[in-house]
């Protein structure tokens, strides 16, 4: 009889019946019941001391008992958990709080680590210095070194503790000068809000410069220099103009202090303090020309000036030995002291900054093109010379080309195809 006064229909009790009869089956396959029993028994022990056991256990019914195997995993599981909070010297804590004091300590004693080096496009190195943006400048790359997850901001109470701190990581300054820094380069460099700083993108920044195009390849500037005084950061931003100009196989071609100025902005006698400071190393170039005659030296000397010598070639490396040649002082070359990295995003970044300057202030003045007058093998010198031969055209002389920062040559000799106003 069933409860309520209804009857069980006799197919009801057969299927129960067989029901029963199939669990019997399968715990004797597993075992039977007296291995499951004492196994529970075994788990609800905690040091030979019995465990409660507990009371709603004996009110399920048998297909929800002892003989669920998913019910059996799931207090043993429990009861594993209370013999762990046992034997714990303190009180155990709900799981919520466990996991967010550990997520607190992990992210108060073990932050992310600063980076060594930062990325830097010569030419925001020069805009830098163009607009009189170096101190401001060198907080933002600060700000981006800070910001190691990339997610453009960083928190102002964190930036204070790095930048102003007694043991800040990257102090450099006192809390009034930060103050200065912030409201300086709000607009151009960041932006601030509820307690953030905002980092402005490279191409924003660069348009904020007035800068049209990245063109030279990215250094890597580190970190401490960033630290330092005023005056070296403004020689690494200078120095960071020839470690762009470098080749992995050789030194970077002579240019003038001339040309340097005007692509700078910095002085020539500013430029030779920089390189002390920054540790640019300069090499001396000189050009070897005709055989050493009246005429010769004639034509050389109107084009050359005081620069023009005469070159005797004692062990032969050029021809004839002891032959003297026409040989004149080329600008120097100079090998910065940072190491190149990969362009990048620096394509997206000009797409950027062309959008930008359409909708913008776009100018229509004209570029000045430069003319390429080093070369580094005689193939490539002729090509030039045959489309422009009324300039002269040099390329690299033989043994030459490697350059050893660690070693490097106290000058190099350049071969010339000279224009046809000195023939």
């Amino acid at each position: 009889m069933g409860t309520s006064g209804h009857a069980i229909s006799p197919a009801l009790q057969a299927a129960q019946q067989r029901l029963l009869q199939l669990r019997a089956q399968l715990n004797s396959s597993r075992g039977g019941d007296a291995g499951q029993q004492a196994s529970l028994f075994e788990a609800r022990q905690v040091n030979e001391r019995p465990l409660p056991t507990p009371t709603f256990i004996a009110k399920l019914p048998p297909h929800l008992g002892w003989e669920s195997a998913a019910l059996t995993a799931a207090i043993t599981a429990a009861v594993a958990r209370t013999i762990r909070r046992t034997q714990a010297s303190e009180p155990a804590q709900p799981s919520y709080m466990q996991t967010a004091a550990v997520s607190v300590e992990t992210a108060v004693s073990h932050p992310p680590a600063l980076p060594q080096t930062i990325k830097l496009y010569p030419d925001l190195a020069i805009g830098l210095l163009q607009r009189e943006q170096v101190a401001a400048g060198r907080l933002w790359l600060l700000l981006q070194a800070v910001d190691v997850a990339g997610c453009g901001w960083v928190d102002e109470t964190r930036a204070r503790q790095l930048f102003t701190g007694k043991h800040g990581e990257l102090r450099f300054c006192g809390t009034r000068q930060l103050r200065n820094l912030l409201a300086q380069g709000d607009g151009v460099f960041w932006g601030r809000d509820n307690g953030r700083i905002w980092l402005r993108s490279v191409a924003k920044v660069a348009f904020a410069l007035e800068i049209p195009r990245l063109k030279m390849r990215p250094v890597a500037l580190p970190v401490a220099v960033l630290r330092q005084g005023i005056g070296t950061v403004r020689a690494h931003l200078y120095a960071t103009f020839h470690s762009s100009r470098e080749r992995a196989e050789h030194a970077s071609g002579p240019i003038a202090r001339a040309t340097v100025a005007r692509l700078t902005a910095v002085k020539p006698r500013t430029q030779r303090r920089y390189e002390h400071k920054a540790r640019v190393k300069r090499q001396a170039q000189f050009a070897i020309g005709a055989a050493a005659t009246t005429e010769s030296f004639q034509a050389r000397g109107w084009a050359q000036g005081q620069a023009a010598f005469e070159f005797k070639d004692f062990k032969g490396q050029q021809g004839q030995r002891d032959k003297s040649y026409v040989a004149w002082q080329l600008p120097n070359s100079y090998v910065g002291p940072h190491a190149q990295q990969s362009k990048g995003r620096q394509k997206r970044i000009n797409r950027t900054l062309t959008d930008l300057f359409m909708q913008g202030m776009t100018g229509n003045g004209q570029r000045t093109r430069m003319t390429q007058r080093f070369f580094d093998n005689g193939r490539s010198a002729a090509k030039s010379y045959l489309r422009n031969p009324q300039q002269d055209h040099y390329w690299r002389g033989a043994g030459n080309g490697r350059c050893d920062k660690a070693q490097l040559k106290r000058y190099q000799l350049w071969q010339v195809m000279e224009s046809c106003d000195v023939k």
